[in-house]
């Protein structure tokens, strides 16, 4: 992808087209409603093949970060010596 309208600045970064809304949207996915809203408001630029792309490239950075979610909680516990507030207790 070129800058050919397929990217744009986010602070001192270019991010593809769709990535800022698409990381919203994520991070709401546990909220239906708000989630809905964002993506109903968001349709004109999520609905395009360059916006698709960009809320991919927001998915695979989130995916990325989930990936290390146990491993993170493991360490603030092992730094800790506390368990971390609400986590699952891991099943033996």
């Amino acid at each position: 992808m070129g800058r050919g309208g397929a990217w744009f600045p986010s602070g001192s970064t270019l991010v593809p087209v769709g990535f800022d809304v698409g990381l919203l949207h994520a991070y709401n996915l546990t909220r239906p409603a708000t989630a809905a809203r964002i993506r109903h408001e968001s349709a004109p630029i999520l609905d395009t093949p360059a916006g698709r792309s960009g809320e991919l490239v927001a998915l695979a950075q989130l995916l990325q970060v989930a990936d290390l979610a146990s491993r993170l909680v493991r360490r603030a516990e092992h730094l800790t010596g506390a368990p971390v507030p609400g986590t699952p207790v891991p099943v033996p």
